[in-house]
Parts: structure tokens; C-alpha cells; sequence
């Protein structure tokens, strides 16, 4: 059942985790993605902005497939889980918020970045994993790598940390790639702008380079 709920969210191959610092930007980047035809994305909980603006998304775009990132603690991800995100993701991994997640039957993507925490994550039946930060364990050749051991056990990775447009088809040739992520699609100095009519245009060249 999860698997089949991130195969859904994530069937365009990009997941953009974007920090809001205002409550007041999250509808317009929302509108923006929808608009280029993107329908997912994570918001970071590193802000006290970040449960209203799931929440903002969610009663306002519920076509939009809403996560939300950085849970590192139980708590976290309970105050995710009731802004009403969909599912959720870690920087790295924690086993005991990994079984939060699997006790509340919540869609989680744990952080992993040693074939022990790939090993570990896959053991515990979370075979959606990040790969975070990508570009500073390897980048491609990294993925490259590690997948031969792990195809065996359906392991899907999403690369984030130092994707963009000029790399992101290089991970997506990759068989074990499902999606790549980042914070490139939304661009702070765009947001702080205002300038939603670029964000729109970024995500239309992204789903273009992807598809």
C-alpha cells in the first residue's frame, strides 16, 4: 500500500523540498508547481513556518501530494502528521523514528548514506530511501555503485544534495533511481522575490529534461 502511494507521488521523478520562512509563500509556489504541472513536494521542518504551510497546501491543493522533511524525532513527525502531510522523510537514519513511521503506518523515506543504513532501512520494508547529500559521497558514481548489491532487495533511491538541471538525467538513467530531489525548482532569492512566474518556468524545464 505504500509502496504503491510513493510510486503514485513520485511518478514524475521529482520531489523539490522547499523551505518557506513565510507562511504566505506556500500557496503561491504550490500554484506555481501545479500550474508546470508538478504535483508533489516536500516542505523541510526547519521553520516554524512549516506546519501551517503543509496545512495550507493540503485544504487548499489537495490534488497536491504534500510531504513534509527533516523529521528527525517522534515528535516531529506527529506535528507533521496532523498539519495533514501525506508523507514524510528524514536527513539521515534513525531507527526509532523509522518505527514510528511503520507503527502509524505513515509513508516515511529515511536518509541513508552507508550500506549498513541502506541494509538497515531495507530489513525494516522501507525500500524508498534518500540519499543525502549525494554530491559529497560521490554523486552518480556513487548510485552507481551501490545499487548492484541491492537490487535484489527493490530498493529505490532518490538522490538529493547538489541535483540540478545540468546532472538530474544522469541520476534518472540509473535503474534504481525513482526520483531526484532539491531545492533548485524553488529558489529562495525567487521566493523572497515573489517571482512565481519563474519558479513556473524552472519546473516546466525540469519536468521537460526529466520526461
Amino acid at each position: 500500500m505504500i509502496d504503491s502511494f510513493f510510486t503514485n507521488a513520485l511518478a514524475q521523478k521529482i520531489l523539490p523540498a522547499i523551505v518557506f520562512n513565510r507562511e504566505e509563500d506556500a500557496l503561491p509556489v504550490a500554484e506555481a508547481f501545479l500550474e508546470a504541472g508538478l504535483r508533489v513536494m516536500e516542505v523541510p521542518f526547519r521553520t516554524p513556518a512549516a506546519p501551517q504551510v503543509v496545512s495550507r497546501v493540503r485544504k487548499t491543493f489537495p490534488e497536491m501530494f504534500t510531504g513534509a522533511g527533516t523529521l528527525l524525532t517522534a515528535a516531529a513527525m506527529q506535528q507533521a502528521i496532523d498539519a495533514g502531510a501525506q508523507f514524510g522523510l528524514s536527513a539521515g537514519f534513525r531507527p526509532a523514528v523509522c518505527e514510528e513511521a511503520i507503527r502509524r503506518n505513515f509513508p516515511f523515506i529515511p536518509g541513508v548514506m552507508t550500506s549498513s543504513e541502506i541494509e538497515q532501512a531495507a530489513a525494516m520494508g522501507l525500500l524508498f530511501q534518500k540519499v543525502f547529500p549525494i554530491h559529497l559521497i560521490g554523486g552518480v558514481n556513487y548510485i552507481k555503485a551501490i545499487q548492484e548489491p541491492y537490487k535484489q532487495l527493490g530498493v529505490q533511491f532518490i538522490p538529493m544534495g547538489g541535483i540540478s538541471t545540468s546532472n538530474c538525467k544522469e541520476y534518472l538513467l540509473l535503474p534504481t533511481v525513482v526520483a531526484i530531489g532539491g531545492s533548485w525548482l524553488a529558489p529562495k532569492d525567487l521566493i523572497e522575490r515573489k517571482d512565481f512566474r519563474a519558479i513556473e518556468k524552472i519546473v516546466k524545464e525540469a519536468l521537460a529534461l526529466v520526461s
